[in-house]
């Protein structure tokens, strides 16, 4: 076993494995910076009765010359997910991507970090009424504000991080998704090279879920490429927000012999890494750099498999600028920088990390992802399940 410590590399599949999975696929970037901080330049602002903001306005950087561009962004404001504004969350990722583009073009930015679903409501108008040139969200939750907030902010861009644009939305209005069945062959093939018991698993939040299908998706095949005769399980927590459900799954996979689990960083998830974790079972985390979120499962970590917000809202900004057409869905993966491996936070197999960066390279030059499906309609909460 060796300890791997690098820049992210990629798992590929088969031509015809990888296929099978982006089949369900959402989307990703590749890259892998340390986790980004708040910028010293940034100051913070307590409104009140309102979210707090918090507003930068970068001096261009030293080797970019300054030209007029196609499309002029004077403004650009991030709208944090509700209570998200940690560094390594997706809503602190994103922020890093905002002032990277920002300081780029000699924009300014702002933070707008809700404390309620209403301040979040009433922030995406005021940040078009204000004058932004891009206003970008994260989740779900600002999706319907979004819509509602275009038609009479026709000449602002609205970015949407991990959601999709139903069709018919206005043109202004962009989703960055994630290719996730890529994301979970990498995790996948790690999870294979580990165990012990030729058995791994996930735990998902409900069978209708679009995000737990396309994971499980690229882990059975990531699984399958490295090893034929693992067996995969996906175990359903019913709900995103219940970390007893997520360790009543995680410890049913665990007593039927899984000893390596993969999981998200949701409530539900966090619940099943640290249940995970109590049981003496192996981790990989989806999403967001878990050692850094979930700071307790670090002695169980193994990797997390990156979705790089601040690539894609970084790259999506400076090609709006450029003058490039921005998709109604731009789909970031492998090939893009959007999905990315983290450090190892764990002995690993000799040779894996070779094997990845051959994996890497043809993940590069395999075809194109399909268009990640709608959002589902949220279940009610069941008993956890599971199902190979």
């Amino acid at each position: 076993m060796s300890r791997v410590s690098r820049s992210p590399s990629f798992v590929a599949a088969s031509l015809g494995l990888i296929a099978t999975a982006a089949l369900v696929a959402g989307c990703g970037l590749f890259s892998n910076p340390s986790a980004p901080t708040a910028s010293a330049s940034i100051t913070s602002v307590a409104k009140s009765g309102g979210p707090t903001a918090s507003t930068a306005t970068p001096a261009p950087s030293p080797d970019l010359t300054i030209t007029p561009l196609p499309n002029a962004v004077r403004s650009i404001v991030l709208i944090a997910a509700v209570g998200e504004t940690g560094p390594a969350t997706p809503s602190g990722l994103a922020w890093q991507g905002v002032q990277d583009a920002a300081h780029r073009l000699g924009a300014e930015s702002s933070l707008v970090a809700p404390k309620s679903m209403a301040e979040l409501t009433a922030a995406v108008p005021k940040a078009a009424d204000d004058g932004a040139t891009i206003v970008v969200t994260v989740g779900p939750e600002a999706a319907q504000a979004v819509l509602a907030a275009t038609a009479g902010h026709p000449s602002t861009q609205f970015l949407e991080l991990d959601q999709t644009i139903p069709d018919g939305a206005p043109t202004n209005v962009h989703g960055l998704v994630f290719d996730e069945a890529e994301a979970g062959y990498l995790a996948g093939v790690v999870a294979a090279s580990l165990t012990a018991n030729n058995s791994i698993a996930m735990v998902g939040n409900t069978k209708t879920d679009v995000r737990t299908a396309n994971y499980a998706a690229g882990i059975r095949s990531g699984a399958a490429y490295q090893n034929p005769a693992i067996a995969v399980t996906v175990a359903y927590a019913g709900r995103t927000d219940d970390p007893q459900k997520g360790r009543a799954a995680a410890a049913g996979l665990i007593e039927s012999k899984v000893d390596v689990i993969v999981a998200m960083p949701d409530l539900s998830g966090i619940g099943a890494m640290r249940e995970a974790c109590a049981r003496k079972a192996q981790l990989i985390a989806l999403d967001t750099d878990a050692s850094l979120i979930v700071s307790d499962v670090r002695p169980c970590l193994v990797v997390s498999v990156l979705k790089r917000y601040d690539v894609a809202i970084q790259d999506t900004i400076l090609r709006y600028a450029s003058g490039e057409a921005t998709p109604r869905i731009a789909m970031n993966d492998v090939a893009s920088g959007g999905v990315a491996l983290s450090e190892f936070d764990a002995l690993v197999p000799s040779g894996l990390a070779d094997q990845l960066a051959n994996v890497e390279a043809a993940m590069r030059s395999g075809p194109p992802r399909p268009t990640p499906g709608s959002t589902p309609t949220p279940e009610p909460a069941i008993s956890p399940t599971s199902e190979p």
